[in-house]
């Protein structure tokens, strides 16, 4: 080697000594983070390890405070299904048409269809002929009682006279009793009249007239009252809402048709078709679940008021009447409806496995239950359910009879699986 090598190899060596020792460096640093990066995904397949896919571990400690409680799955009768269409229909006592108890023109309408009104709010008015008619015999009446009276009284003072000439033998008998029979027969024809005034006033009282407008009737001086009270207002008989309207101002109207007609939709019927051989199953005050169309998710629960008697021959089925509570006036009448009764199914049908209703959660869009392995772990399994028995739910499949399910605490479970899945990146 030339001494010019040996000079330039002396010089470089400090250099590549430090180069190796940066590499060295950063290797390190690159293992120490593969291997903190390796210890948690031990440690998560250790805790991985610990229980199976769908298990979860909770402390007695923690049952105790979330209240945990268990039930077996148990072997009950089955219970049997029965679906039919139905109608809604409003409740025909809780219904009033009305109209004019007599013929006249209608002068002016105070509601539209759809207005809600309570019982004794004025709906229409109308020029009543008949009332017209009335208020003059009324009147007749009234005058003709002031003739009556007048005259009893002036047959009662030639009674009177009478009387004292026969004491003083100035008058014959005959004659005095001739002034008696005038005089009785005076008091009687003001009866008479009376009773007519009593039929005239009642029959003002049937168009609608109160004391007050009858009383100005006979007031001197007033013939604008007398005018106005041809002048009927019907009031609503029923709270409720209106669901006809017919006529219009100016239309001569009578009592043969209807102009209004008022619904109490508070609760409403369901007319259903039942199946002659589904009748032996039907009872009446038995719950029923309705369905409607327009709300999907929502059941509508009433009782059967009535099974009817007679079964059409053609189609073989006979009505049925469901009285359903409507506060909210979501079903109304002419809707479809299906509804659903729940029956004991037939002597000797085999037995179904059944669970609280509350062991029921929902994951993942599936009905799931928490079945007790041992004293702290709990499986989640799916179930296939079946028909609904008041608190117990039918499970089709996913459970065995001798199982435990958790009822109280099943929550809980719940979501301590679902914080084990986040933590675990799924």
């Amino acid at each position: 080697m030339s001494s010019y090598a040996a000079s330039r190899l002396r010089t470089t060596h400090p250099a590549l000594r430090t180069s190796h020792l940066f590499t060295v460096v950063i290797l390190a640093g690159l293992l120490a983070l593969v291997a903190c990066n390796r210890e948690p995904q031990e440690k998560k397949a250790e805790r991985q390890a610990e229980h199976k896919e769908g298990e979860v571990r909770i402390s007695a400690e923690a049952q105790a405070k979330s209240r945990f409680a268990t039930a077996r799955a148990q072997r009950v009768a089955p219970i049997r299904l029965i679906e039919a269409t139905a109608t809604i229909a409003p409740d025909p006592s809780h219904v009033a048409h009305i109209a004019p108890i007599a013929k006249g023109r209608l002068a002016r309408v105070s509601v539209q269809v759809g207005d809600s009104v309570t019982r004794g709010a004025p709906l229409f008015e109308y020029d009543n002929i008949e009332l017209g008619e009335s208020v003059g015999d009324y009147l007749g009446e009234l005058a003709g009682l002031q003739k009556d009276l007048a005259q009893v009284e002036v047959s009662r003072k030639s009674w009177e006279r009478a009387r004292l000439l026969l004491e003083k033998e100035a008058i014959a008998r005959k004659e005095a009793e001739v002034r008696e029979a005038e005089y009785r027969g005076a008091e009687a024809a003001a009866a008479n009249r009376r009773a007519r005034i009593a039929r005239a006033k009642e029959k003002l009282y049937r168009f609608g007239m109160i004391d007050e407008h009858i009383k100005a009737l006979s007031a001197e001086h007033n013939p604008p009252v007398h005018r106005e009270a041809s002048y009927t207002t019907v009031r609503a008989p029923i709270a409720g809402v209106i669901i006809t309207r017919e006529g219009a101002p100016g239309e001569v109207v009578g009592p043969e048709k209807a102009l209004l007609s008022i619904a109490d939709l508070s609760k409403v019927w369901t007319l259903v078709d039942i199946y002659e051989k589904d009748l032996a199953h039907v009872r009446r005050g038995a719950p029923v679940e309705i369905m409607v169309e327009a709300y999907p998710d929502e059941i509508f629960r009433g009782t059967i008021g009535y099974v009817g008697d007679v079964v059409d021959p053609q189609t073989r089925t006979t009505k049925l009447r469901v009285e359903i509570p409507n506060p909210q006036r979501k079903l109304k009448p002419g809707m479809f409806a299906t509804v659903r009764l729940r029956v004991q199914a037939a002597p000797g049908s085999a037995l179904v496995l059944a669970i609280p209703s509350s062991a029921i959660q929902q994951v993942d869009g599936q009905p799931v239950v928490f079945v007790k392995k041992d004293s702290t772990t709990f499986e989640r399994r799916k179930i296939k359910l079946g028909v609904t028995m008041g608190d117990l739910v039918e499970v089709a499949e996913g459970l065995k009879g001798d199982e435990e399910v958790v009822t109280a605490g099943s929550f809980a479970l719940k979501s301590e699986l679902l914080k084990e899945r986040i933590g675990e990146g799924h």
